[in-house]
């Protein structure tokens, strides 16, 4: 295909994930969503580490991890997910984007 030819695979609208609100593809927002696992370590002294018995720990979570899916063990470490919003829905998400009663308590670290 030559520069600047329209390619009709290429889809030139949307639809909102909110709202259903079909939308040009370049009038909408996209949100993404990365949940990971902390990569922090837990805090540990020298001897506490010498001590640490790492075959019974990988045996502990191999043993844990047999009774999940493949999904359950991706879940556990990252999972990214993406929306498309219109700009109503994408003003909305930004004002709450957890989706909480205004005047909850937050319980998080940030």
């Amino acid at each position: 295909m030559a520069p600047g030819e329209y390619d009709a695979r290429v889809s030139t609208t949307v639809t909102c994930d909110l709202c259903g609100r079909s939308l040009p593809v370049h009038a909408s927002f996209v949100v993404r969503i990365d949940v990971y696992a902390d990569p922090s370590l837990p805090e540990m002294s020298g001897a506490e580490l010498a001590s640490f018995d790492f075959d019974a720990a990988l045996s502990q979570v191999i043993d844990e991890a047999k009774g999940m899916t493949a999904d359950d063990l991706q879940d556990g470490v990252h999972r990214r997910f993406e929306f498309r919003l219109c700009p109503g829905c994408h003003k909305a998400y930004l004002a709450n984007p957890l989706g909480k009663p205004r005047g909850a308590v937050r319980s998080g670290s940030n």
